[in-house]
């Protein structure tokens, strides 16, 4: 496959989120309540605390997409995904949407506290006309699995191919868990009527090649991540994962 079909493929991808997951080490001790604001370069439009739970969550919209910072004692999240309140669903093409979110998370490790465990996770989809066509062209990316796209339906793939980190970093091992599925969805229009009545009307149906993957360094890793390591760790599972979206289910 050319460098150019590797592109095309990349960016036929559409972003339904995007996520950074850490665990800190057990012995970190940190304070998250300027980070979204230093990363992001603006406030959070919303913060949720729940001090019972040592719960954070700042939230807000950036150049149209909302940016999430989620924040416990044991695991911190960053989440990019639509501004579903305006009805999107999705950010944009694969291959756009990392360029903005690698630009985040990059900040972010120059401040990171110490880290034991990274994954990055995607939902992507690739629009189709109907449950026929998708079958079809999700099996371009299955060349294992025998799929008859007329008389099957429900189809649904899920499987881990591990690899060794091309890193120089002893022992460390990375999942690479791939879901695969053609999905329906249905649209409606909801009017709320007097005497708070509510009808629904249905309205068209939209098809789409479904992949979500979580590609994450292995748990039973005991050392911390070196904080020089970090971003080069991270841009191996964000590589890894579009080595997925453009080749398929490969070992």
């Amino acid at each position: 496959m050319s460098v150019t079909q590797n592109k095309d493929r990349l960016s036929a991808w559409q972003v339904e989120s995007l996520r950074l997951t850490c665990f800190p080490s057990s012995a970190t001790e940190f304070n998250s309540a300027n980070w979204y604001q230093d990363i992001v370069g603006e406030q959070p439009e919303n913060t949720i605390i729940r001090a019972r739970d040592n719960f954070r969550q700042d939230e807000g919209v950036v150049n149209g997409q909302k940016i999430i910072l989620g924040v416990q004692p044991m695991r911190i999240d960053w989440l990019m995904k639509a501004n579903e309140e305006k009805g999107e669903f999705l950010i944009g093409s694969f291959q756009d949407g990392l360029a903005s979110f690698l630009e985040l998370m990059s900040r972010w490790f120059k401040i990171s506290p110490s880290l034991r465990r990274l994954a990055f996770g995607a939902i992507l989809a690739l629009p189709v006309d109907d449950r026929k066509s998708g079958y079809k062209l999700i099996s371009n990316y299955l060349p294992n699995i025998k799929l008859d796209p007329i008389g099957s339906s429900d189809f649904l793939y899920q499987i881990n191919r591990a690899r060794n980190s091309r890193l120089d970093i002893s022992e460390l091992e990375i999942n690479r868990l791939s879901k695969w599925s053609v999905a329906k969805q249905g649209l409606a229009r909801i009017d709320i009527l007097p005497e708070t009545r509510i009808s629904v009307f249905p309205s068209s149906d939209t098809f789409s090649c479904r992949l979500e993957l979580d590609i994450n360094t292995l748990g039973e890793y005991k050392n911390d991540i070196s904080s020089e390591k970090l971003d080069d760790v991270f841009h191996e599972l964000v590589d890894l994962a579009k080595e997925i979206s453009i080749k398929g289910d490969i070992p």
